[in-house]
């Protein structure tokens, strides 16, 4: 694209048709703000860019990337990016990989002109480079991707950040690709990424413009970068001054690096429903409205979202250490995780906010709550059932006298209990019930401990579910309606690390049996002891098991 074209207007922004060339020409200079993201693309995006760049080699077109959103208010004449910098960091990975691959020195000058100026490479702070990342990769990125040789030792350093490691991940998977490539087939993709990559480079010339901008571009974007939407939407509501910025922006990454970019957006959505508990619609869209309208921007910032990500990260780690009822707490988390939905989150989100961890009714209120969410699970409650009745807990956080009442939101009716007790009875079809129910047990039985549900426990099933034709089981098991009926009930359940259960597999029960309990570990799970005295495993076996650990877990539950 050697000519560009420019379209100007009274309102403050120029939109540009340009290439990576022109974006990337001396004197350009390109900072990521303090407020935006961590490079973010991983080695599927990477090699997305890739294969369409190789696609417009062989068909001889251009490579539509699209808008790079620009704010032309910095000082010393530096564009700051407001939209694009996961492609232009990505294509900054490219260029490092082609010219550390080239062995003509005047071509590897030339892609690494589009990188920093030639003649000061190592020159500081963003004084050369054509693009700086923000102030926790910026280092990281100048000294494992953008200084010249830096992409062939990647190993050099694996990166401490999920974004430092991203961009190692995708210049190695760059390379393993480019490496192989003749000294033609390089070159032309050499070409296509300096001067056959369209783009438009949108630029305005404030930032209230920038984010406006970058809403629009971005509002339909995908769900897993809704906290970088409504990042900026908080800003521009604060009014930070640039200094303010980079300042909240710096506390701002430090949440995301601690929670991870999707559960971020997932502790937002429980904010959103901690005050809008009838807030409906997309998150980007609904969270203003929930949230911004009822607690002022700064205070947010300051006061909010600081005791929120401290108390998701203990919801999502289960990791609570201080206190004397730490332990009380730790096990019922954990053993919260393990179910497989989260609407619980919220009403412990805002339990741990407004009361905390050492209020003395803590354990109370975590062990109704466990109970209240495995007998939600067991139920089969649909969806916005689980939210009503998880609503009223949060309405209730704070008044003892209802929250704990007889027949207050954590209690369970005898009508809800009858149907939780047959309920456990029969078959758990799904994956996920199975290793909650399992991993419950385990705790609830003599001598067992919570077991967090990240761990190597799995669920073995003593009849097997699929049996060969010549199976010892099928003489044990002859009838089928019966292995189906109990083969997915608790008492043909056991736990097992997942490299003995694959040794177990399909064997009979007396090999299951050696496998378990002759340096298999069986003995470390209480699910499993009570098989080592089990001289055989039929139907009345199974059904008496089932019935014996459906009372205890009653028994623990209270009802």
């Amino acid at each position: 694209m050697d000519d560009e074209m420019e379209r100007g207007t009274d309102l403050g922004v120029r939109a540009q048709e340009s290439s990576v060339s022109a974006i990337f020409a001396p004197g350009e200079r390109l900072c990521m703000p303090p407020y935006q993201r961590s490079y973010s693309w991983e080695a599927r995006e990477a090699n997305e860019l890739l294969g369409d760049l190789m696609d417009s080699v062989e068909t001889n077109t251009p490579h539509f990337v699209g808008a790079i959103v620009l704010i032309n208010g910095a000082e010393n004449g530096v564009l700051e990016i407001v939209d694009g910098q996961q492609r232009l960091t990505t294509l900054t990975i490219l260029l490092a990989v082609l010219r550390d691959v080239e062995t003509d020195k005047a071509r590897a000058a030339a892609i690494h002109a589009l990188i920093a100026d030639e003649a000061r490479p190592m020159l500081g702070e963003g004084a050369n480079w054509r693009l700086t990342l923000n102030h926790m990769d910026g280092p990281f990125f100048r000294d494992a991707i953008q200084t010249p040789g830096a992409t062939r030792n990647l190993d050099k350093d694996p990166g401490e950040s999920e974004s430092q490691q991203r961009m190692i991940r995708n210049a190695a998977a760059f390379m393993n690709k480019i490496k192989d490539m003749t000294d033609d087939e390089r070159h032309a993709l050499t070409n296509v990424v300096m001067n056959r990559c369209a783009l438009v480079r949108v630029v305005v010339g404030e930032k209230e413009q920038g984010f406006k901008v970058f809403r629009v571009l971005n509002t339909r974007g995908k769900e897993p970068d809704a906290h970088d939407i409504i990042k900026t939407e908080i800003f521009q509501r604060a009014r930070f001054s640039d200094k303010e910025a980079s300042k909240y922006a710096e506390r701002w990454s430090e949440h995301e690096a601690t929670l991870g970019g999707s559960a971020f957006d997932d502790l937002l959505r429980q904010i959103r429903a901690i005050y809008d508990k009838s807030s409906r619609g997309e998150l980007i869209s609904a969270f203003p409205k929930a949230v911004l309208s009822k607690v002022e921007p700064r205070a947010f910032l300051d006061e909010v979202l600081p005791r929120y990500v401290e108390a998701y990260r203990l919801i999502t780690t289960g990791e609570v250490q201080d206190g004397a009822i730490a332990k009380v707490i730790s096990d019922k988390l954990n053993q919260m995780r393990a179910l497989d939905q989260n609407s619980w989150r919220a009403p412990v989100l805002k339990f741990l906010v407004e009361r905390g961890v050492e209020d003395p009714m803590a354990p109370e209120f975590f062990t109704r709550l466990e109970r209240l969410s495995f007998v939600i699970m067991l139920l089969g409650s649909e969806r916005d059932q689980r939210n009503r009745r998880f609503n009223k807990v949060m309405d209730a956080i704070n008044n003892d006298r209802a929250l704990f009442a007889k027949n207050g939101p954590l209690a369970i009716d005898r009508s809800e209990a009858k149907k939780v007790r047959e309920r456990m009875q029969g078959r758990f079809a799904t994956f996920g019930q199975r290793r909650a129910m399992a991993l419950r047990i385990n705790a609830a039985l003599e001598g067992g401990v919570t077991i967090p549900p990240e761990s190597d426990a799995t669920v073995e099933h003593v009849l097997p579910r699929n049996i060969h034709e010549e199976s010892h089981w099928l003489t044990v098991w002859p009838d089928p309606a019966k292995r189906r009926e109990q083969c997915d009930t608790l008492g043909n359940f056991v736990l097992l690390t997942h490299k003995v259960n694959q040794k177990a597999d399909r064997q009979d029960f007396r090999a299951k049996k050696d496998v378990y309990f002759n340096g298999g570990g069986g003995l470390d799970f209480a699910l499993t002891r009570d098989l080592q005295d089990q001289d055989a495993w039929t139907a009345d076996v199974v059904r008496k098991r089932t019935e014996m650990l459906v009372e205890i877990l009653c028994q623990v539950w209270e009802i």
